[in-house]
């Protein structure tokens, strides 16, 4: 039995060691194809490094270089901002200084203008009292008539002089006495006409009435020296309060006309420059 065995064990052992030789010679090229694989995929990874490495460094060179170039840009517009910004206030000062002296100019002129006016009404009230003075001379001069002859005297006539009583106008509007100063600037039209200051008085009543808020009266009062006075110097500010008044009334297109007028007749008068931004109330035109 065991002869058979052993015989049998030496028949097939051969076999057996053949196989083995096969299988050890397939691992070795098993084992020399892994290590070829290991290293195509070493040299793989290296190559992929060294491209992720070259790809990150020009993206870093790129980014880089889009900073420089967007930080010069920065400069250069904030740069370009601080020297328009100083611009503007070198013209702010400028324009300032300019405006100063504009409002400066203006008040001269308007002092002036003030003055002229105080001049010119002195110069008028000289010359009612010369007027008066005159008149006063000739009523000395007159003979006396007969008494049996005598006319009898108008009721209606003035028994004050013109300077006194413009005088007595002047002292109660500045007292604040409007309606009394009105009627006395009324009489001084109504008896004296043809004065010196009637242009002034005329002024004055539509400059109450205007106070007082009658508009209709003013308008008429204003433009009653526009019409009847032309040399006065009080026409731009009549034109001007004469609008206004119109105005009020709601009158728009005769206060528009009014308005044209000032600033063609005084195209460098303040109330011109003024009247050009006075607007119809709504709904009004």
């Amino acid at each position: 039995m065991f002869r058979r065995f052993l015989a049998v064990a030496l028949c097939v052992a051969p076999a057996v060691f053949g196989a083995d030789k096969s299988i050890l010679e397939l691992q070795r090229d098993v084992a020399a194809l892994q290590e070829q694989v290991r290293g195509l995929q070493k040299s793989l990874d290296d190559k992929l490094a060294d491209l992720a490495q070259k790809q990150a460094d020009q993206a870093r060179a790129a980014a880089e270089q889009t900073g420089r170039s967007l930080a010069s840009m920065g400069d250069r517009l904030q740069k370009s901002l601080q020297d328009r910004q100083d611009q503007e206030g070198k013209n702010s000062i400028a324009m300032a200084g300019m405006a100063a002296r504009l409002q400066g100019v203006s008040s001269d002129v308007a002092s002036i203008k003030d003055s002229l006016a105080d001049l010119n009404t002195a110069l008028a009230k000289l010359a009612t009292q010369i007027a008066d003075l005159g008149n006063a001379v000739k009523t000395m001069q007159t003979p006396v008539a007969p008494p049996s002859g005598q006319a009898t005297p108008d009721p209606n006539a003035p028994q004050i002089s013109a300077s006194d009583l413009i005088a007595s106008a002047e002292r109660d509007r500045s007292g604040g006495s409007l309606d009394l100063a009105l009627q006395e600037y009324r009489d001084f039209l109504k008896w004296y006409p043809n004065d010196a200051q009637a242009p002034e008085a005329q002024y004055r009543t539509g400059w109450i009435q205007y106070s007082l808020k009658h508009w209709d009266d003013a308008a008429g009062s204003f433009d009653q020296v526009v019409q009847n006075y032309p040399e006065s110097n009080r026409i731009a500010e009549s034109l001007f309060y004469k609008g206004k008044s119109l105005v009020e009334l709601g009158r728009w297109p005769e206060a528009n006309d009014a308005f044209k007028l000032l600033r063609q007749r005084f195209p460098g008068s303040p109330l011109a420059k003024e009247s050009a931004g006075i607007r119809p109330p709504a709904g009004k035109k």
